[in-house]
């Protein structure tokens, strides 16, 4: 094995590098590498090469530099060589004049819809009416979608049947190249998703990948069925046309300010974030539900009380523990003193059970099949329809009172 330093490059390591590596590509001819090796973290290498066409075996070893990066061509076979060497630094050279250059707006649509487990009939859903979201746009997708769930045991028969109104998500990303736009689509379509389950209080979800506008127009397919179809009774064919008479729905008043807000208030976006996977845990898991409903009811506690050292002696750097206090101050913002006493205590007492000894109090012991009957009482129900239930409420009306900004709401 043999190496060669080639030089320091002005690149930020972690800002820049990836961009860096997709020109550098470029510049030796676009055929790509055989492997890229990510950095450890800690300041560990990143390694890519050789390249696919062949024409060399060499790799490049890229290390952070307090100016920029410093790359090395290490050979793994053969003997050290220009022809091994020379095409990487003048690669890289090419490529560091190459950042920056190439930033263009990328266009992107997705369908965002109810969660398929939510089952209900079109005047329980209606139609979104458009609008803005800070930057994305939001559009009705005029297709009342049916979809066929088929069974999830392969011993089972049953077939579930939805029907939906999806909405056609579209924004915009300024870069290099496409595949940098999909992990920034997906984390909008996130805190999209997230927004309508908390105004709707109904579990939405993406219901495709973010596609990519062309110079023609959208590229996104909005189906009018989805799944193992049936013949329908009577014999009628599906067409997705909008019933008569559906309804249409606006976000309420708090959603205008809401996503400003979620930029530049990182308590607050953690708190939406862990409301949104509560509600996405709610039928499957629904311990682990109700733990991260009494987060996301936290992390809005921790806008009134911060953090505290111990005054256990002068010198303790410990910290006391303050989530409950937090718990029951966001609560304060939403119930009344009693009702908070009637509920704190037994809430977070599962809470710490869950959270502590792993203990589940939900039918995911049995995997949601509860024993019912005339004689006898699920031993779930009380903690799964009412008392998760209420948590539920409790949660959205919480974080629904910090984004309305009105009094004792942070």
């Amino acid at each position: 094995m043999w190496e060669q330093g080639i030089g320091t490059f002005p690149v930020a390591f972690t800002e820049d590098g990836d961009e860096w590596a997709y020109h550098l590509k470029n510049a030796m001819g676009g055929s790509g590498f055989q492997r890229i090796s990510g950095t450890d973290g800690a300041g560990g290498p990143v390694e890519m090469g050789p390249p696919l066409d062949g024409s060399m075996t060499s790799i490049l070893r890229v290390h952070p530099h307090a100016d920029g990066i410093t790359c090395t061509v290490v050979g793994e076979e053969g003997t050290l060589s220009p022809d091994q060497i020379d095409p990487w630094r003048a690669g890289a050279h090419t490529a560091v004049g190459e950042i920056g250059r190439h930033q263009q707006p990328h266009a992107w649509d997705a369908l965002v819809g109810l969660s398929p487990s939510t089952i209900l009939g079109p005047d329980l859903q209606g139609q979104l009416r458009a609008r803005s979201l800070g930057p994305i746009d939001l559009a009705p997708s005029g297709v009342y979608m049916r979809e066929f769930r088929g069974p999830e045991r392969v011993d089972s028969h049953f077939t579930g049947v939805s029907r939906t109104f999806p909405v056609v998500v579209t924004g915009r990303v300024t870069t290099y190249h496409w595949d940098r736009v999909v992990p920034i689509a997906q984390s909008q379509l996130r805190r999209v998703c997230a927004l309508l389950t908390l105004s709707r209080k109904q579990l939405w979800e993406p219901r495709t990948h973010p596609w990519p506008q062309t110079a023609t127009g959208s590229t996104l397919k909005i189906p009018i069925s989805v799944g193992p179809e049936f013949p329908s009774p009577g014999g009628h064919e599906w067409t997705g046309e909008i019933p008569p008479g559906t309804a249409s729905w606006r976000l309420p008043w708090w959603v205008d300010q809401a996503w400003e807000r979620l930029e530049n208030d990182s308590g607050l976006s953690t708190a939406l974030n862990a409301y949104y996977e509560a509600m996405r845990l709610h039928r499957r898991h629904p311990s682990l539900a109700l733990l991260t409903y009494v987060a996301s009811i936290e992390g809005v506690g921790m806008r009134f009380i911060p953090d505290a050292l111990c005054n256990c002696h002068p010198e303790c750097t410990h910290y006391r523990g303050v989530a409950e206090k937090r718990f029951r101050k966001a609560l304060k913002t939403v119930l009344t003193q009693r009702q908070v006493k009637e509920l704190a205590g037994p809430l977070y007492d599962k809470r710490s059970h869950t959270g502590h000894r792993g203990t589940l109090f939900g039918s995911e012991e049995v995997f949601g099949f509860a024993p019912t009957g005339p004689f006898q009482t699920s031993p779930y129900f009380q903690f799964e329809a009412l008392m998760l239930g209420q948590l539920a409420l409790v949660a959205n009306a919480v974080l629904v009172k910090a984004f309305s900004g009105g009094p004792d709401s942070g």
